[in-house]
């Protein structure tokens, strides 16, 4: 059996990576928009997710950092404590930086056979015919507009601002929510000294960052904050 993945994002590597485990071929086209990598993106992967994949796609064990334990606090309550999750000193789920997964998965790709990097997309009518079967994980390209026309578009009038810190090293395993007056704002820890921040903000496009990082920061003494 032979497939396409149109796309080559974090999702048509996963993607690709499963298929070969399970000896299938495997071509990706790129995307035809080529999206500028932040190396302050993380992500966040629950315990049971992380086992699925370790075990049906690649082990990243040593790309996470676990979380032990979650406080969230809210602003209107007077930064009251209004949730507190534990398990017995066990991880609750793992934080990993998307570029170190991204180059992961690149690596060992790369040295599979049957798997191969395409350098532009085909005509159609070919690659219907090449593959028994064909993944659209790119909606800019031909296919996507030939054969899903119709899109459902929704304005969350919300922003999205991330960064990185680095600390004075601590036992860092806990990670903290604020539901603030602009949105939640999360501190999730990658290390003893860094810590991913991600602040969600309700129909403000432009805030100093670094000021709210600030304002609502209270387990770290903060070295350095990245763009």
């Amino acid at each position: 059996m032979k497939v396409c993945i149109l796309g080559s994002g974090l999702t048509s590597l996963t993607l690709a990576k499963t298929l070969i485990n399970q000896g299938i071929f495997v071509d990706i086209f790129p995307s035809k928009k080529i999206f500028k990598r932040d190396s302050n993106r993380t992500l966040g992967i629950s315990k049971i997710n992380l086992d699925f994949f370790n075990k049906e796609v690649l082990n990243i064990e040593k790309l996470g950092w676990d979380i032990k334990k979650i406080e969230i606090f809210s602003e209107n309550l007077n930064h009251e404590k209004i949730l507190n999750f534990e398990n017995d000193n066990k991880n609750l789920f793992s934080i990993l930086r998307n570029d170190d997964l991204v180059d992961l998965l690149l690596k060992k790709l790369k040295r599979e056979n049957l798997f191969k990097f395409k350098k532009k997309l085909e005509k159609i009518d070919v690659i219907r015919k090449k593959y028994n079967l064909i993944f659209n994980c790119d909606n800019s390209n031909l296919i996507a507009k030939k054969f899903f026309f119709k899109q459902i578009k929704k304005d969350y009038d919300s922003f999205a601002y991330i960064s990185i810190i680095k600390h004075l090293k601590v036992k860092n395993n806990k990670a903290t929510q604020i539901f603030t007056k602009n949105g939640p704002l999360a501190f999730l820890p990658l290390s003893e000294t860094e810590t991913s921040v991600v602040y969600s903000v309700k129909g403000i496009e432009k805030i100093n960052f670094e000021y709210f990082i600030k304002k609502y920061n209270i387990n770290y003494k903060i070295k350095k904050i990245s763009d």
